[in-house]
């Protein structure tokens, strides 16, 4: 697995927000990317680049992690409007509506979208889903008229 460092560019994240990615290879981001499967955790946006990234380097184990994680804090804090407890708060509430909408709706998968066309057209019923589009799939319908929105779809806290 390669971890990229992620940057969103969208107007609503002022600060330019960095976001951590974990992607197979970098083939497997740039697929993801070119499908418009990588949103910010933050805002949703897809107006995501990924960051120049240098190695991961062995550093000296006199120096823990704990002091590096208050180092960041320190630093970061202050200039960022968003503090790392609020992206813990963020990731809380995003796993929450992960949940509920996980229990409340079905899974259709790539179906999605012609799904809630189907249902818009009155030739199946109409029921809570949820599944994959990307966003020009999902900008054509908000454009028809059809009330769909974008959750950014965030792993488990394990």
């Amino acid at each position: 697995m390669i971890k990229y460092k992620l940057n969103c560019k969208s107007k609503y994240c002022s600060e330019e927000n960095d976001f951590d990615g974990w992607f197979k290879n970098i083939e497997a981001y740039e697929n993801q990317k070119q499908q418009g499967l990588i949103n910010c955790p933050i805002c949703g946006s897809d107006k995501v680049v990924k960051s120049l990234t240098t190695p991961s380097l062995k550093t000296n184990k006199s120096h823990t992690s704990e002091d590096q994680n208050k180092t960041y804090k320190t630093s970061t804090s202050s200039r960022n409007f968003l503090t790392t407890e609020n992206l813990d708060n963020v990731a809380t509430l995003l796993r929450t509506l992960k949940k509920e909408v996980q229990k409340n709706s079905s899974f259709v998968g790539n179906k999605f979208v012609s799904q809630v066309r189907s249902m818009k057209e009155g030739k199946i019923k109409e029921k809570p889903i949820h599944g994959y589009g990307t966003n020009k799939e999902i900008q054509e319908l908000r454009d028809e008229g059809i009330d769909v929105f974008n959750i950014p779809w965030i792993s488990e806290d394990h």
